[in-house]
């Protein structure tokens, strides 16, 4: 028992020494250390900003699909084919198509859609807004909640009342603060309509895009009094939300059916709509952004390559220039592997203080561009991992050659060396 705690003790010892000597070593070269940590505080500094990155873009797509509500179809227009060759003539979309998908299983809200641009006009005040003329459902396939006021009903639909829902970014701009908009009337295309309800927002959409600069107002009122059709109940394009997830090619299945149905479509003719997943596209948005990620990180990865070669360069500059003193220590008993600790501790060590910097650096710039860019970026555990991986993984890879090498110095060759 003795003699193992003795052996203990003489292993933290060494370490201790080792330690203090590749400290040293470091110290007693301060411009060579400074400027070969320079590469690996770029490295990671330049990984950290674009992890930081790829997790902002990550995060904006995930709260812009979030506010476009979940398990969605979107039915729009397609291109009339011939002969597998698009004729160049569009069809259309009807609010009629939308009575047919509501009839129909698994469906749970519709909302046929038009939208458009125009100025919107509060006494002296105005701005350019996105109106979104449809039905009730809306709210629901959009995903909107009423933060005040109430929400359309079927009889403003029916009535083709004169009455909007306005986002927080209207109110904001078109009413002074303090002041509320509810109930008060503004001009949309110099036409007067009523405030019923104000949006709770949502913020910004990909893009930038202000999803709060939205007024709502029923479909059959602004193909009345805004904006109307040559073509009778003609949309844009229509939403149907699902029940479930597990439903939504089952539902997918039926509005084709269905559509095709009382569309008179032969048997073998092309579809003249689209049917699109948007669960689907969401998917794929949120695995653009994961790829983007990995990208950004790995190109600043290669900054990484290039610091651990200038550590491996002055490493091996160090052995070189303390060749006389490897052969005292070998000739006086000093083993190789306390040889090979003191340069691959000392490679780690450089590599470590380098990396520390640039996470700091990097953490410090990306939440500096994030409040120039008004936007969030996370700090994650992810930055710490990797700054920590990279200490370690650099510090021996870089360390490793130099240290073998100083080792395999012959004793009498080594005090030979002037």
């Amino acid at each position: 028992m003795l003699i193992k705690n003795h052996d203990n003790e003489q292993k933290i010892h060494m370490s201790k020494a080792v330690l203090r000597e590749s400290w040293i070593s470091i110290k007693s070269n301060k411009m060579r250390s400074f400027l070969t940590t320079l590469g690996i505080i770029i490295g990671v500094c330049a990984v950290v900003i674009m992890v930081a990155a790829g997790q902002t873009v990550q995060n904006m797509i995930n709260d812009s699909l979030a506010g476009m509500g979940s398990n969605l179809l979107m039915i729009r227009p397609e291109f009339v084919t011939t002969s597998g060759v698009k004729s160049g003539g569009q069809t259309v979309v009807k609010t009629d198509d939308a009575d047919v998908i509501r009839k129909l299983k698994y469906i749970k809200a519709v909302s046929p859609m038009v939208n458009g641009a125009d100025q919107v006009v509060y006494g002296n005040e105005n701005y350019t807004a996105s109106v979104v003329a449809s039905t009730p459902d809306y709210l629901q396939t959009g995903n909107w909640e009423i933060e005040r006021g109430e929400p359309l009903t079927e009889r403003d639909v029916k009535a083709a009342t004169s009455y909007v829902l306005i986002g927080k970014t209207i109110e904001q701009e078109l009413f002074h603060s303090g002041e509320s908009a509810l109930g008060k009337t503004i001009r949309v295309r110099n036409i007067p309509f009523v405030v019923k309800g104000i949006l709770k927002a949502k913020g910004q959409g990909m893009g930038g895009i202000d999803r709060d600069e939205t007024i709502i107002m029923p479909i059959t009122t602004y193909r009345r009094r805004i904006r109307g059709s040559y073509i009778p109940n003609r949309v844009n394009y229509i939403m149907a939300q699902v029940d479930d997830e597990k439903h939504i090619e089952k539902a997918k299945n039926y509005i084709v059916n269905a559509l095709r149905e009382s569309r008179r479509l032969k048997p073998g003719a092309d579809n003249d709509f689209r049917v699109d997943d948007m669960t689907e596209v969401q998917e794929t948005m949120r695995s653009v952004g994961t790829y983007l990620s990995i990208l950004l990180a790995s190109i600043a990865s290669i900054s990484l390559i290039v610091g651990s070669i200038g550590i491996m360069n002055m490493m091996l500059v160090s052995v070189t220039e303390r060749t006389r003193e490897i052969g005292i220590r070998k000739a006086i008993g000093a083993k190789n592997i306390y040889i090979l600790s003191q340069f691959l501790l000392e490679a780690i060590l450089i590599s470590f203080i380098g990396s520390m910097i640039g996470m700091i650096l990097g953490i410090a710039l990306s939440q500096i561009a994030g409040v120039l860019f008004e936007q969030n970026v996370p700090i994650s555990l992810l930055t710490v991992m990797i700054s920590f991986s990279v200490a370690i993984v650099v510090g021996i890879a870089s360390g490793i050659f130099p240290a073998i090498k100083a080792t395999k110095l012959d004793p009498i060759e080594a005090l030979r060396y002037q």
